[in-house]
């Protein structure tokens, strides 16, 4: 069945805006998070590609938004491109940065018509608590592998723009 082909590599929507444990201590400024990201990230296996460009900003009081664009390939269906915005709570534990999605959002915006046949959104609950290991983040750069999925995606700071 496609949907559970594409439920892991879904995953990753809910942990690009989840960043948590590291492996070893490094420990990070929280500071360094704040302000707007754009995030890039791919999978491929034998079936199914996901692409995703997500622009996420990590605000000083916690709260963090984001929206961006899901381009999904799977074999006997035609390429799809969805919308996607999430709204989500972090927290800064130790090394850990741990967030908590409050309001997910996925439309399917190139064929909805197939949304009663994969109905993807239905997958995922609104309050979900995702984490992902912190591979480096610098002022400027941003990367994190998914704990639940294992994916690595690249984050990079957006200077000046809203």
């Amino acid at each position: 069945m496609p949907r559970i082909n594409v439920l892991f590599l879904f995953a990753f929507v809910i942990s690009i805006s989840g960043f948590v444990g590291a492996n070893e201590s490094k420990g990070f400024e929280q500071e360094k998070l704040y302000g707007r990201w754009s995030c890039q990230h791919a999978m491929k296996n034998a079936n199914t590609m996901i692409k995703i460009d997500y622009d996420i900003n990590y605000s000083a009081d916690g709260k963090a938004n984001g929206n961006g664009t899901v381009w999904l390939r799977m074999q006997n269906f035609p390429e799809m491109e969805y919308s996607l915005s999430n709204r989500s709570t972090w927290e800064v534990k130790a090394d850990s940065l741990i967030m908590s999605s409050v309001d997910f959002t996925l439309v399917n915006r190139s064929h909805p018509e197939l949304d009663q046949i994969l109905n993807f959104e239905s997958l995922f609950p609104q309050n979900v608590r995702e984490s992902s290991t912190i591979l480096e983040l610098t002022q400027s750069k941003l990367v994190a592998r998914s704990d639940s999925y294992g994916g690595v995606y690249f984050c990079s700071k957006r200077i000046n723009q809203p």
